[in-house]
């Protein structure tokens, strides 16, 4: 590809550089998910490279364009030259073979015309689908070690050489995951322009700093007051918030998807995954049996939150009867953000000690590969139990990112057997949580939370269908409720 050819894709790719009205508000949306704001305020204030990552559909290129719209109309402290303002995706094989320093060379002489060395201000640089160009993680190291004023923001699908590359960056890259839309950015998407229900949905995180001081506090009234005004609060929107929640249990959050009945949604949920799926996985080093890894997945879904170990995930998925090739299987999984491992917090229970529970943390896919993203998932209660536990350990995977982002969620077990579905533990502060599909959980039934919360001198948690009480040493919250801090 010459100069004139990529000046010419350049051109077609950044329309806005000649007028501002060109740019694609189509790409955009009006409302802004969480990831958004912490992403632009990343942007324009950290120089590490920001690498997005995350399943195919989740977002990262509408997120991109956000972050581009919002530059093109900054005003203060200064505007930003919408010509120093950079997007390519690497979706075109030609432009992906020419090196990521040369696109940037001829960019600066020809479109800001100065010299890439001797940049007048910062410029913004937005590479989408780099997983597609070899070695990216190597040369835009060799580009940030040149200290440049750029500013990059890159994103390519979720696999374990996005991860792979960006590791090369280390100090200099900063990876982050998206995932489908939390419960809380589907309701901003739901019920849009009403300024009275975002100001609670913010007040969320505030609620989300209070638990963790009632947690170090071991105060159970005072998260409990919290909670019955945060109920109150939300009392107008509550019949809407709860059929919302079902709906989500059912559909997840894919942004594209939010509008769509579920049979459009689950065909065109089927075909991203599938495609993407051999795509991002089957061509991931080491897989010499996609159909095993297929089964696998298939399998994770089926049992999504159950316990299980290793000889019965190769037994009962018949992906493999290689223990070293599980692993790599499930290693590929997790860096896809399509799986989770949940391992025991303690050695407590040693018969159980090589026993895990494991999520396919993406409720929609879940429940596509089960042919349960219709109203029938409701008419099945087991499974209805699986799709629930999985919101909640999603939800709760988050929630405890946002305190601690090197902790991961564990459970608990004791000798007897009893069991903690999901804990999680920031420093020496931690909290039991239970999740009970029951609107009003019998307390005979919680008695691994009992005795978690009795060893540590704590209180627990039970999500449930709707009941918002206290129990001694143990808080009700309505699934929702829940999702609504994370």
């Amino acid at each position: 590809m010459n100069e004139k050819t990529v000046i010419d894709f350049l051109s077609l790719q950044n329309k806005w550089w000649y007028k501002k009205e060109d740019f694609p508000d189509s790409k955009t949306y009006d409302i802004r998910r969480s990831d958004f704001y912490f992403l632009n305020s990343n942007c324009t204030q950290n120089e590490k490279v920001l690498v997005l990552v995350g399943p195919r559909g989740v977002g990262k290129s509408t997120t991109i364009f956000e972050m581009m719209k919002d530059l093109i109309n900054t005003t203060e402290p200064e505007v930003v030259d919408k010509k120093r303002i950079l997007y390519i995706t690497f979706e075109q094989p030609s432009i992906n073979k020419i090196e990521l320093l040369d696109l940037l060379k001829m960019y600066s002489k020809y479109i800001l015309k100065e010299d890439i060395a001797n940049l007048d201000k910062k410029i913004y640089v937005f590479f989408d689908e780099i997983q597609n160009v070899k070695s990216w993680g190597d040369q835009l190291k060799v580009i940030k070690d040149l200290d440049y004023p750029i500013k990059f923001v890159v994103s390519g699908s979720s696999s374990v050489s996005m991860v792979d590359e960006a590791s090369k960056g280390a100090r200099r890259f900063y990876l982050y995951s998206m995932h489908p839309l939390k419960f809380c950015d589907f309701l901003r998407f739901k019920i849009p322009n009403d300024p009275d229900l975002e100001k609670f949905i913010l007040y969320g995180k505030t609620i989300r700093d209070i638990l963790f001081e009632a947690i170090k506090e071991n105060n159970i009234s005072k998260i409990y007051d919290t909670f019955l005004q945060f109920y109150n609060d939300l009392k107008p929107w509550q019949t809407k918030i709860e059929l919302l929640f079902q709906d989500y249990l059912i559909r997840g959050g894919y942004p594209g998807f939010l509008e769509a009945d579920y049979m459009s949604a689950s065909t065109e949920l089927n075909q991203t995954f599938r495609l993407g799926f051999h795509k991002d996985l089957m061509l991931g080093k080491g897989i010499g049996d996609p159909q095993g890894m297929g089964n696998l997945v298939e399998y994770i879904a089926s049992i999504s939150s159950s316990e299980t170990n290793y000889t019965a995930l190769m037994k009962k998925s018949g992906a493999t009867t290689n223990t070293g090739m599980l692993k790599k299987y499930l290693y590929h999984l997790q860096y896809s953000f399509l799986v989770k491992e949940s391992h025991l917090m303690t050695n407590a229970a040693s018969k159980t000690s090589n026993s895990f529970k494991i999520y396919l943390i993406d409720v929609a896919v879940r429940n596509m590969l089960m042919g349960l993203m219709n109203n029938l998932l409701s008419k099945d209660q087991i499974q209805t139990g699986y799709a629930i536990e999985t919101v909640i350990y999603d939800h709760a995977v988050r929630l405890l990112y946002k305190i601690n982002p090197t902790s991961r969620v564990s459970y608990w077990k004791n000798k007897r057997g009893e069991e903690v579905d999901i804990v999680l533990k920031s420093g020496i502060d931690k909290i039991g949580i239970e999740v009970k599909k029951a609107d009003a959980p019998n307390t005979s039934d919680l008695n691994g939370l009992k005795s978690f919360c009795k060893k540590y001198k704590i209180f627990g948690i039970v999500a449930c269908g709707n009941q918002l009480d206290v129990d001694k040493e143990i808080l009700f919250l309505p699934h929702w409720l829940f999702c609504m801090i994370c």
